[in-house]
């Protein structure tokens, strides 16, 4: 998730906090007018008041935060703890139920990334200031509630201690919890960003790599019959001039011969380096960071029983990352139009010696004239595309003695059915 992203979202959470606290505060209001509460009608002046002012906020929301996003968190906050504070006095001052409400405050002022210094200063004086002004009788007869427990100064002094340190721990505490979150997030998101550039990387490499072979052995077929008619020709009976005419001919085609074989030669292996590769693992792996591309966002992957099972195969790790995610990248482009849900289902399965892995989307498929053909030519259905990708996964699952058949689904959308040797 992205800065701006998180900001978007931690944004939307105020709002809806705000029309939250104004439809609660509305109602306590009201309610004390429906029901016959035994304590002083002032609550329910204090109820309209912060009603009034939560809806403000939320009706302004959008400017607020376009241009004083800060200031107006830290006045709501302000707003919040002087009338809890209130409250708390009108309730039973040391013993109100509201006192958890400070608590509330400062935990939601966090999440929201509001750094405010003044809420916790001002919740610690606004409680401790009722609690001694009850105690000492400057705020007038407290509440017959809390008179039991002022008559006991060691007790009064220790429920106030208590409470006024654990909201100092919680300011504390909470904070570091959301930092140590935001940072593990934050590292995530950087790990996955660069695990996904190098992948893209890797992809676009291998892709040119793949296609430059691919071009390098179709070449290779006529140059060589272009070199066995020079040949032929240089055996006949020819003039000086025209032996000399063949003979750089020759030389030109045969440093082409070279310039193939070297494609060919270059970064290239005895053979793909197989390794047996539980085929659960390595989807699951695969998916995790296909998920990261913005194209794959609201896609939803479904692989059918994929840790319950240990299929394995025999092949080149690096072909198949490369095979399947051009099936799995195309899959996701193919559903990128819905409307509606999108949806991308993966299965194992064993079929006698071989292993079937199948990739189905809910995409528009493949025309029928186009179907039959696509493993065969450069043909595409993208606006964007080449037409190569099908054609170079043909080419990796082969050389790993694998094979790839396509047929769109009855509801529709495609399925690649690719076949693989079991280990």
């Amino acid at each position: 998730m992205t800065e701006t992203e998180h900001h978007s979202k931690t944004k939307a959470l105020l709002r809806n906090h705000v029309l939250i606290s104004a439809s609660g505060s509305l109602f306590a209001g009201l309610v004390y007018f429906a029901v016959d509460f035994p304590l002083p009608v002032i609550l329910a002046k204090i109820a309209f008041i912060a009603a009034a002012g939560y809806f403000a906020f939320y009706l302004f929301f959008d400017y607020i935060c376009e241009n004083c996003y800060a200031e107006a968190g830290t006045a709501l906050s302000v707003m919040g703890v002087a009338a809890l504070t209130a409250v708390v006095h009108f309730s039973g001052g040391i013993v109100s139920p509201f006192i958890f409400f400070y608590f509330t405050i400062l935990i939601c002022e966090t999440l929201y990334g509001l750094q405010n210094p003044f809420t916790l200063p001002l919740a610690l004086t606004g409680y401790l200031a009722v609690v001694g002004g009850e105690y000492f009788g400057f705020l007038g007869s407290a509440n017959p509630w809390a008179l039991e427990f002022y008559r006991s100064p060691a007790a009064t002094s220790l429920l106030a201690a208590v409470t006024a340190g654990n909201l100092a721990l919680t300011r504390r505490v909470t904070r570091l919890i959301i930092l140590n979150l935001r940072g593990k997030i934050e590292r995530e998101g950087a790990e996955n960003e660069v695990l996904l550039r190098k992948f893209s990387e890797l992809n676009s490499t291998m892709q040119l790599g793949v296609l430059a072979h691919r071009i390098a052995h179709d070449l290779r077929g006529p140059i060589a019959c272009i070199a066995g008619y020079i040949e032929l020709e240089m055996k006949k009976a020819r003039n000086a001039e025209d032996k000399d005419q063949l003979a750089e001919l020759d030389e030109t085609v045969r440093n082409m011969q070279e310039a193939l074989h070297g494609i060919t030669r270059f970064g290239k292996a005895a053979g793909p380096t197989c390794e047996k590769i539980k085929l659960a693992d390595f989807v699951n792996d695969l998916l995790a960071i296909v998920s990261f591309s913005p194209q794959a966002r609201g896609v939803k992957f479904n692989a059918v029983s994929p840790g319950k099972n240990d299929i394995t195969v025999d092949a080149s790790r690096a072909d198949l990352q490369q095979a399947y995610f051009n099936i799995i990248k195309n899959a996701v482009e193919a559903v990128g139009g819905n409307p509606d849900g999108r949806t991308i289902d993966i299965s194992i399965e064993r079929s006698g010696k071989d292993v079937l892995v199948s990739v189905s989307d809910n995409g528009p498929g493949i025309p029928a004239e186009v179907l039959g053909t696509v493993l065969r030519k450069s043909i595409t259905t993208k606006k964007d595309g080449t037409g190569v990708g099908l054609l170079i996964t043909r080419d990796l699952l082969v050389r790993n003695s694998g094979d790839i058949k396509l047929r769109n689904r009855e509801g529709g959308g495609l399925t690649v059915v690719t076949t693989l040797p079991s280990a």
